[in-house]
């Protein structure tokens, strides 16, 4: 067996430890310039983007997507819904004791 275990260790290191290059294929995205374009562009605002998730959240039935859905949800609804504050104990002293047993 050799040294390396067949991992690349050696060499210059591109952040592909262990596998060739791998190059992206330009080709794959449908980026054409009229979809770029800035005068059609539409980018929601945040309660209509987060309509979208809860419709979505309702209406899939992939549960990995529907719990992924649910924790961008959840940590949406933690920051709108305001905190209840805990009423403030006051820790009672030793001499609160020795008055309220006088």
């Amino acid at each position: 067996m050799p040294a390396n275990h067949g991992l690349r260790t050696t060499g210059t290191h591109t952040g592909n430890f262990g596998k060739s290059k791998v190059k992206g294929k330009p080709g794959e995205l449908d980026l054409t310039p009229e979809i770029l374009n800035r005068s059609t562009l539409r980018i929601p605002s945040r309660e209509e983007a987060f309509a979208r998730l809860a419709e979505a959240y309702n209406t899939t039935t992939d549960p990995k997507l529907k719990a992924d859905l649910w924790e961008m949800l959840r940590v949406r609804i933690a920051t709108v819904t305001p905190r209840k504050e805990a009423p403030v104990r006051r820790q009672e002293t030793f001499w609160d004791v020795v008055r309220r047993e006088r």
